[in-house]
């Protein structure tokens, strides 16, 4: 779902020490200045450099779920020849953060606050179950979606875990502490210190009081094995709130979350299958997320998927579309929006296939089928 930006991430769980709401740990904040608002943007610009090495590599796979060099740029595509505008979705995040000021954006960018949220359920999985959506509202269609998933697809997934993430988790001091360290090599009580002023920061009410959808917005799919070797921490998908509130916002809430958790799911078949790419450029990226797409509408459209028919298949198609950008020459492109629809039509015309019915394809099938009808998913439509 690419080193990310705020800028970045307009293109397109829960807290390990709290069960319930967050807590903060140092009682309410007080009341948010502009003078702790410099000083926070001070210390920001002072600890940007200071960020370990593991930390940008734990960030850098959940950032268009791999791993990217920025200065790679290779073979681009030639976007004249494609139809390519803003969608619906980049316009509803947009008018999220109209109140943010460039001191905001300062802070949040020089402390990665977008990042703590992801890297915290990447490494702090809570026990037990979690709940999906700000208030779980996701939490049903989501857990059963992963159960139907695993038994669907023909590669083992049992070792997969699903993870939730939250943007309240950045007002949970307790939490937070933890982040910091790792982030930035602090002590503990400085890091506990920069914790609740984060808390305090994001507590004002142009923040959601910490339940912006800006920091939640992403979901993404993580191998152990095949992306760091030895991080020990296995393979997972991660759930974002953000990305969740905003489909549903555009009118699919009834299909984003299995439509998003399926294509994640996807990304776990190419890593059992050895299919990701080896190079970081716009192509190799392009080229595993749009196969993502094909294996999530292919369980989506299938009888013994989802079995969506007529217009909740629009639905999802429309819902591909809106995950579309149009950054050509970017390493983390995922393809235009026309391209991500298409392959939601390949994949449904697959499913459906005269004979098909109740037959699932192995995902290895489904792989070199996609990857012959590529070119034509990708043909030139302006």
């Amino acid at each position: 779902m690419r080193r990310r930006t705020f800028t970045t991430a307009f293109a397109l769980g829960v807290p390990a020490l709290a069960l319930g709401a967050p807590a903060l740990a140092d009682g309410p904040p007080a009341a948010w200045t502009p003078a702790r608002s410099r000083a926070l943007r001070d210390r920001a610009a002072q600890l940007t450099p200071r960020m370990t090495d593991r930390a940008r590599r734990l960030m850098a796979v959940a950032d268009s779920e791999r791993l990217v060099d920025a200065g790679t740029l290779e073979r681009a595509i030639d976007g004249s020849q494609h139809e390519c505008a803003p969608t619906g979705l980049t316009q509803w995040l947009g008018e999220q953060v109209t109140d943010f000021t460039d001191e905001d954006l300062a802070i949040i960018t020089g402390l990665f606050l977008m990042e703590w949220p992801m890297l915290h359920a990447l490494l702090f999985e809570p026990d037990g179950p979690q709940h999906y959506g700000p208030d779980g509202e996701y939490t049903k269609a989501i857990t059963k979606t992963f159960r139907t998933l695993q038994k669907f697809w023909d590669v083992d997934g049992s070792h997969i875990r699903l993870a939730a993430m939250h943007s309240d988790l950045l007002v949970d001091v307790d939490a937070t502490t933890a982040l910091a360290e790792l982030l930035f090599e602090l002590p503990t009580p400085e890091a506990r210190e920069l914790a609740t002023e984060v808390a305090a920061f994001l507590s004002q009410p142009k923040f959601g009081g910490g339940r912006h959808p800006l920091f939640s917005f992403n979901a993404f799919a993580f191998s152990d094995q095949a992306l760091l070797g030895d991080e020990g921490l296995g393979s997972k998908i991660i759930m974002g709130d953000g990305m969740l509130q905003a489909l549903d916002a555009l009118g699919l809430g009834d299909v984003a979350p299995q439509g998003i958790l399926a294509h994640e799911y996807g990304h776990q078949l190419q890593f059992s299958l050895g299919l990701g790419a080896e190079e970081q450029s716009p192509e190799a990226t392009r080229l595993t997320e749009l196969e993502a797409d094909a294996f999530s509408g292919y369980y989506l459209s299938h009888p013994r998927g989802e079995r969506l028919r007529n217009r909740r298949v629009e639905a999802f198609l429309y819902a591909y579309f809106q995950l579309g950008d149009c950054a050509f020459d970017d390493p983390g492109h995922h393809g235009t929006p026309n391209q991500r629809a298409e392959a939601g039509h390949w994949a449904y015309d697959l499913a459906n296939a005269k004979g098909a019915k109740g037959h699932v394809r192995p995902a290895a099938q489904v792989s070199t089928l996609f990857r012959e009808d590529l070119p034509e998913i990708l043909a030139p439509d302006a």
